[in-house]
């Protein structure tokens, strides 16, 4: 069964759907990533699990390119080459991951440090009113979130006054220390 798959015209058409699906998905996170700036919507989701995993954000773009690089790669190798499906499959893997990981290079390093700002996160979080977003423990760490012009920023947490801070409070940043936020309970 998997012989004649291999054989058939098939493959073809899947290395054809998946251009077409690669294009589509990089318009809609085109469209989508616009609108959402001009919205003013935030798409990011705070998890509170602290599973110890940090998995690196691979861009839309990248997998789209991905993709639509190892459809062509594919049906470059199939019809001009006429090369059989195995080694169409290889390559088309092996220059999709190339051109997926060049992207995903040209998105880290030139375009998205081309959205944030210049400053440092002492002197854009200190005076912040933020939300605790893991409680913060009377002598312990918890942890904030806020948006900034960079994105979401999440900070371990310490209270200033050694008072337990429940997550949903409102605090206020006094100082930062490394990657910890040292907060005061909002006064209403």
């Amino acid at each position: 069964m998997l012989q004649e798959f291999l054989a058939s015209g098939t493959l073809n058409l899947i290395y054809a759907v998946l251009i077409l699906i690669s294009f589509v998905f990089a318009v809609i996170t085109l469209i989508g990533a616009e609108a959402g700036d001009a919205l003013d919507m935030d798409m990011n989701v705070d998890v509170d699990a602290d599973t110890g995993i940090d998995l690196a954000s691979v861009s839309p773009f990248a997998m789209a390119m991905f993709g639509a690089t190892f459809g062509l790669t594919g049906l470059i190798t199939r019809i001009w080459f006429d090369m059989e499906a195995v080694p169409s499959i290889l390559w088309s893997v092996g220059v999709g991951i190339v051109a997926g990981g060049l992207a995903q290079v040209l998105f880290i390093y030139v375009l998205s440090p081309s959205r944030s700002s210049h400053f440092s996160l002492a002197d854009d979080a200190v005076g912040r009113e933020v939300e605790v977003i893991v409680t913060i423990p009377s002598n312990g760490l918890g942890q904030i979130a806020y948006d900034n012009i960079s994105g979401r920023v999440t900070l371990g947490a310490r209270s200033v006054d050694g008072k337990e801070l429940k997550r949903g409070t409102a605090v206020t940043i006094e100082k930062v220390t490394g990657r910890v936020a040292f907060v005061r309970l909002v006064e209403k």
